[in-house]
């Protein structure tokens, strides 16, 4: 999605009690005194945190990486066997996670003053961690305009302000090369396979999508209604994608599986198939693909390298 963050500040002074409010909209969604600040995450939920924030819990990998890219990973006590960057994050305390969820107990018993979740979680376990006075701020950035939010966010919470400027900065510099380069091409068509069969892709409101088009790619299912739809093999036939992207661990190795199975003679006819422009990812590039945060230009730009290869000639 091509869009960027517009990075306005909104003051406004509100007495409560005698203390001076002030109130910031785009960069942080937040409101802040000495000593607590109130923020709206990604799903709308006003959330007041005391300060200073100290140990920080992380419940997905995307927000541990935003963490550390700002320079504020030193406050993190604990994230999820998931966690694979950086390094350090490898090293902390694992929450154990079952689908998405984690024991409130386990949460608790590393005593965070903030828990970054996503909604992975279902809201039960942000509720009774909210009622246990221990916020939770849920973090869902659908485009890279929310990562930069959701940065600023946690800049404004964790105080580290600088570094999330910085961070979003380069990542703002980064993409623009990159459109540069890719703006004189003819956009390829693409079909982006979650699942081979059935054939499980991406539609127009998913994050992926976003990701597809500002690598210089034009989406086939960005008519569909559904983050993730359900596509038949008579619709792929039909729209004749010119690149196939199949995620990791699908089962499908590249080419010779288009060519040698069961549906072969249909696949055949496709464009991609027949120019082998058929890319599948490894499990690092699957996660940058998946996980939005500051590794998301590092997928923008292997993914443009793949469908407009001659930009980067």
């Amino acid at each position: 999605m091509d869009r960027r963050v517009i990075a306005y500040v909104v003051v406004v002074i509100v007495v409560i009690a005698g203390v001076s409010l002030f109130y910031y909209e785009s960069q942080g969604k937040s409101a802040h005194t000495a000593n607590y600040i109130i923020v709206k995450d990604d799903i709308g939920r006003n959330v007041t945190i005391p300060l200073p924030v100290t140990r920080v819990v992380s419940m997905d990998p995307s927000n541990t990486q935003m963490m550390y890219s700002i320079g504020a990973g030193n406050l993190l006590v604990a994230d999820t066997s998931y966690d694979w960057w950086p390094e350090n994050a490898t090293k902390l305390p694992k929450v154990e996670m079952d689908n998405g969820t984690a024991s409130v107990e386990e949460v608790v018993s590393f005593k965070p003053d903030l828990v970054l979740a996503t909604t992975i979680q279902p809201m039960q376990i942000v509720d009774q961690l909210q009622n246990l006075s221990i916020p939770v701020v849920v973090l869902e950035p659908q485009n890279l305009s929310m990562i930069y939010s959701d940065m600023f966010l946690l800049g404004n919470i964790t105080e580290h302000q600088v570094g999330a400027e910085k961070e979003v900065n380069s990542m703002k510099t980064t993409v623009a090369q990159i459109e540069k380069k890719i703006a004189p091409y003819q956009k390829p068509s693409v079909l982006y396979m979650l699942w081979p069969d059935p054939i499980y892709t991406v539609g127009p409101t998913s994050f992926i999508n976003s990701i597809i088009q500002l690598a210089g790619g034009i989406n086939i299912a960005d008519n569909l209604s559904s983050p993730y739809p359900i596509i038949s093999l008579e619709q792929v036939v039909a729209s004749n994608p010119q690149v196939i992207i199949v995620d990791n661990d699908t089962g499908v190795s590249g080419l010779s599986y288009f060519t040698s199975g069961n549906e072969s003679a249909v696949w055949k006819n496709i464009s991609a198939v027949i120019n082998d422009r058929i890319l599948v990812f490894n499990v690092t590039e699957s996660s940058e693909m998946n996980e939005p945060g500051p590794l998301t230009v590092n997928a923008i730009e292997f993914l443009a390298e793949f469908l407009i290869p001659q930009a980067f000639q």
